[in-house]
C-alpha cells in the first residue's frame, strides 16, 4: 500500500513542479522584458512627463486643500453668527461645514487640478535643476549625518558617566579631548564642524545624569526620615532652622546634604502633620526598574551641525527651489497666496516627489502615480512591476524545486530545518520587495548570532551525554549573571571585566552543575521535565537571593534601602558591546561583529575537539546507548555528570556574552525563557533530543535569529504604523519553539 502511495505521489509532485516551473518562467521572462523596457528612451521620456505631472499635482493639491479648509472655516464662522447656532447639534454643524468644504474642494479641483503649462521647457528645466540640487545636498547631508551618527553611537554606547568628561570645572577643549579618547574620529579636521555640538551633548548628558542622581538621592533621604525617626511629635512646632538642626542630630548623614535642606524640611513638615492627624508616615516609593528591551542606539540630530560645504549646497538648493516655485506660480498664480505654513508643506511635498531613497524605475513610477500622474501604456506598467515579477518568479521557481526534491531534502536536512530555511529565503525575497535592506538585516542577524550562539551551544553537551534538552541551563545563566554583578561591584572595565565575569561564572556554576547532575542521575527518564522545573525553581529562588546578597556598590543596589540588586544593570563603561566592536568591519554593507564571531567560533572549536577526545567519545556513547556503554566499562552516571556540568559552565559564559552584546544584564525572572530559545534554535539546526553537532548549533541560531529579524521588519512594513515589532517577536519565537519541540522526537538520527 505504501509503495502504491509513493508511486501516485511522485507523478503529482512532478506535475505540480512542472506547472510551477512554467509559471516561474512566465514571470521571469516578463520581468526581463520589463527591465528591458526600463532602458528604452520612450519609457524614460514617459517617466519624465509623469514627474512633471506629479510636481504640478503636489503644488495644486496644497492650494486645493487650503481653499477647502478656508471654506470650512468660513462656513463655521457664518454658522456661529446665527442665533440658533447653539440649538444645532455637533453632528449637524460638522455635516454643514464638511459639505461646504467638499463643495469648495470640487470647485478648486475643477480650476487647478489640470493646470495649463504655457512654457513646458522652462518648467521641466526648473524641475530638473531643483532635483539635481536636492540630490546633491541630500546626499551630502546623509554622509555627514552618517558620520555624526557613528560618533554619537560610539560615545553613548561606551560612556557610563558623562560627569567625568564634562564636569562643571572642565573647559570645552578638555571635554573634546576626553570624548576623542572614545571616538577618535571626532578630533579629525574634517569633523571640526561637529565638535561644538558634541561638547554640548556631553554637558547636557552630564547635567541630566546629575539630576537623576540627585532625584534618587533625595528619595533616599526622604526614606531615611521616614524610617529613622519613630516619633515625629517631638519635632512639632519647631522653626525651619531648629528643625534642620534636630534632624541632623537624629540623622548625621543629612549634614553632608545641605543642598536638599529646604526639600527635607518640607517633607519633615508633612510627616509631622500626618503624625498629628494620627496617620502613618509612608516613605516615597522609588521607581521600580522592570525588564527592558533595549533597541539599537539612535542618534539625536539636535546636536548635529552642518559643514560649510553642506550649508552652501543647501543654499543652492533653496535658490533652485525658488526658481521652480516661480515657474509653478506662473502656471498656478494663486499659489502665491498660500500661508508660510502651507508654503513649507508645499516644498516638503515636492521634495517627496523628487527625492527618493530608492531611485529605481519602479519606485519613481509608484511615487508619480501616487501623485495622480498617468502612467499611460501597458509597457510602462510592465516596466514598473519588473522587480516584483522577478521576485515572484524566483519564489515560485524555488517552491517548485522544493516540491520536486522534497523527499531527499527532508531526509537530508529534516522537516523543521527545511521549512524554516525555506521560510527564511522567502522572507529575504519579501524584504527586497518592501525595499528593506537585506544587507543591514544580515548584519543584525550576525550580531544576534554572537549574542545567542554560546547559549545555544550550551545545549549540545547535555544532548550528547543523554539528559536531552537542558532546560535547567538557567542555573548556569544565573551563575554567569552573578559573575557580571561581581565585576560591576568591583567597578571593573574592558576585557578584564569580561574575562573576570566568565571566570567567576564558571567557578559558581561548577558546584551548582554538579549538584544538578546528581539530581538528574536519580531521575532518569524524566530529565526534560525535571530540568524545566529545576530551572524555573532556581530562577524563583534567586529572586530572593538577589535581594539578600551583600552587595553595596551604589550603582547596582536599590537606593531606597541600600540593599538588594536592581533588575537591570547597564554595562556601558564596563564591557558593553566589547566583543561586537572588537575588529568589527563592513563588507558589502554588512556589519561583521568580528570579536563576537571569533569567540563563538573558538567555543565551537573547543566543543568539537572535546567531542572527539576520549572523554567526549565516552560521553557521547553513554548518551546514545547507555547499556552498551556500561557493557564497555563506561561509567554512565559519571559521563552524564560531565555533560551536565559542561553545559552549565557554557551557559554561564553564554549569558556573559549575551549581556555584553545586549548592553545590559537583567536579573530576577529575565533568564527564565532562555532555555526554550536555545532549545528551539538547536532543534531547528537539525539536532534531536539524543544527537547534536556543532553544525546544528550554527545553522540553528542563524535560521532562528534570521526569521525573527526579517519577520519583525516585514510585519511592520506590511502593516504600516502598526507597531508589530514586539507582537511579531513573541509570535515568531514562540511559534518556532512550539513547532521545533513537537518535531524534536522525530527526524533522522544522523
Amino acid at each position: 500500500m505504501s509503495e502504491q502511495n509513493k508511486e501516485t505521489r511522485s507523478p503529482r509532485a512532478r506535475i505540480v513542479s512542472i506547472v510551477l516551473f512554467i509559471l516561474a518562467g512566465i514571470l521571469i521572462i516578463s520581468s526581463v522584458g520589463g527591465y528591458a523596457l526600463q532602458m528604452t528612451q520612450d519609457s524614460k521620456n514617459s517617466l519624465e512627463e509623469m514627474k512633471t505631472q506629479a510636481v504640478l499635482h503636489a503644488a495644486s493639491e496644497g492650494l486645493i486643500n487650503s481653499i477647502a479648509q478656508q471654506a470650512r472655516a468660513e462656513k463655521l464662522a457664518e454658522l456661529r453668527k446665527d442665533k440658533n447656532f447653539r440649538k444645532r447639534g455637533l453632528d449637524e454643524v460638522n455635516a454643514i461645514c464638511d459639505g461646504a468644504m467638499n463643495e469648495a474642494r470640487a470647485e478648486a479641483e475643477r480650476l487647478y487640478a489640470n493646470p495649463v503649462v504655457q512654457d513646458q521647457t522652462a518648467l521641466n528645466s526648473a524641475i530638473s535643476s531643483y532635483e539635481r540640487a536636492l540630490a546633491e545636498s541630500s546626499s551630502m547631508s546623509e554622509k555627514e549625518r552618517s558620520v555624526f551618527a557613528e560618533i554619537y553611537v560610539q560615545l553613548v554606547d561606551n560612556t557610563s558617566d558623562w560627569r567625568t568628561i564634562a564636569g562643571t570645572d572642565v573647559d570645552d577643549d578638555a571635554v573634546l579631548r576626553a570624548m576623542g579618547e572614545t571616538a577618535p574620529d571626532l578630533l579629525k579636521d574634517e569633523n571640526a564642524h561637529l565638535q561644538a555640538g558634541f561638547v554640548q551633548l556631553a554637558r547636557d548628558q552630564a547635567k541630566a545624569q546629575q539630576e537623576r542622581e540627585d532625584a534618587a538621592l533625595e528619595t533616599q533621604l526622604k526614606s531615611l526620615l521616614a524610617s529613622e525617626i519613630p516619633d515625629w511629635t517631638a519635632f512639632a512646632g519647631l522653626e525651619a532652622d531648629a528643625l534642620w538642626v534636630k534632624l541632623c542630630e537624629e540623622i548625621p548623614e543629612l549634614k553632608d546634604e545641605e543642598r536638599f535642606r529646604d526639600t527635607l524640611i518640607q517633607t519633615a513638615g508633612e510627616y509631622i502633620a500626618a503624625t498629628e492627624k494620627g496617620e502613618a508616615v509612608s516613605a516615597p516609593a522609588e521607581a521600580e526598574e522592570g525588564s527592558v528591551t533595549v533597541a539599537e542606539t539612535q542618534a539625536d540630530y539636535r546636536y548635529f551641525t552642518p559643514s560649510e560645504a553642506l550649508q552652501k549646497e543647501e543654499s543652492e538648493e533653496s535658490d533652485s527651489y525658488e526658481q521652480l516655485y516661480s515657474q509653478l506660480v506662473a502656471v498656478i498664480p494663486d499659489l502665491g497666496t498660500l500661508s508660510d505654513k502651507l508654503q513649507t508643506s508645499l516644498r516638503e511635498n515636492i521634495e517627496k516627489v523628487l527625492w527618493l531613497e530608492d531611485d529605481s524605475f519602479s519606485a519613481r513610477y509608484s511615487m508619480y502615480t501616487a501623485n495622480q500622474a498617468t502612467g499611460g501604456t501597458w509597457k510602462m506598467q510592465l516596466a514598473a512591476v519588473a522587480k516584483p515579477l522577478m521576485l515572484a518568479g524566483t519564489a515560485v521557481l524555488l517552491l517548485g524545486l522544493v516540491i520536486l526534491f522534497w523527499k531527499p531534502l527532508t531526509e537530508r536536512f529534516g522537516v523543521p530545518r527545511t521549512i524554516i530555511a525555506l521560510f527564511f529565503i522567502f522572507l529575504c525575497l519579501m524584504a527586497e520587495l518592501y525595499n528593506i535592506s537585506v544587507r543591514m538585516m544580515l548584519g543584525n542577524v550576525f550580531e544576534r548570532m554572537t549574542m545567542y550562539g554560546v547559549l545555544v551551544l550550551a545545549m549540545m553537551p547535555g544532548i550528547q551525554c543523554g539528559i536531552g534538552l537542558n532546560m535547567g541551563m538557567t542555573i548556569g545563566c544565573i551563575s554567569g549573571l552573578l559573575g557580571i554583578v561581581l565585576a560591576l561591584q568591583f567597578n571593573m572595565t574592558g576585557f578584564p571585566a569580561l574575562l573576570f565575569a566568565c571566570a567567576a561564572g564558571t567557578v559558581v556554576s561548577l558546584p551548582l552543575g554538579w549538584a544538578y547532575s546528581k539530581l538528574l542521575n536519580r531521575m532518569k527518564g524524566n530529565e526534560m521535565t525535571i530540568s524545566t522545573y529545576v530551572g524555573f525553581s532556581f530562577v524563583s529562588l534567586m529572586c530572593i537571593g538577589w535581594m539578600m546578597l551583600p552587595f553595596n556598590n551604589p550603582k547596582i543596589v536599590w537606593l531606597l534601602s541600600g540593599k538588594g540588586l536592581r533588575v537591570t544593570h547597564s554595562l556601558l563603561g564596563s564591557f558593553a558591546h566589547l566583543l561586537d566592536n572588537f575588529l568589527a568591519f563592513r563588507i558589502f554593507g554588512i556589519k561583521v561583529p568580528t570579536g563576537g564571531l571569533l569567540f563563538l567560533g573558538l567555543c565551537c572549536l573547543a566543543i568539537w575537539l572535546f567531542s572527539r577526545s576520549r572523554l567526549g567519545i565516552a560521553m557521547t556513547a553513554a548518551g546514545s546507548n547507555p547499556r552498551f556503554a556500561e557493557a564497555s566499562g563506561i561509567n554512565v552516571n559519571r559521563m552524564r555528570t560531565v555533560g551536565t556540568v559542561l553545559s552549565t559552565i557554557i551557559a554561564a559564559m553564554g549569558i556573559v556574552i549575551y549581556s555584553q552584546a545586549f548592553g545590559y544584564a537583567q536579573l530576577y525572572t529575565a533568564p527564565r525563557q532562555l532555555g526554550f530559545i536555545a532549545s528551539s534554535a538547536i532543534l531547528i539546526g537539525g539536532a534531536t533530543v539524543s544527537k547534536a553537532k556543532v553544525s546544528h548549533v550554527l545553522i540553528g541560531v542563524f535560521l532562528f535569529e534570521g526569521v525573527l529579524v526579517f519577520g519583525q521588519q516585514i510585519a511592520n512594513s506590511v502593516v504600516a504604523g502598526g507597531g508589530l515589532s514586539e507582537v511579531m517577536r513573541i509570535m515568531i519565537s514562540n511559534g518556532i519553539i512550539l513547532y521545533a519541540l513537537t518535531q524534536s522526537g522525530g527526524g533522522r538520527r544522523g
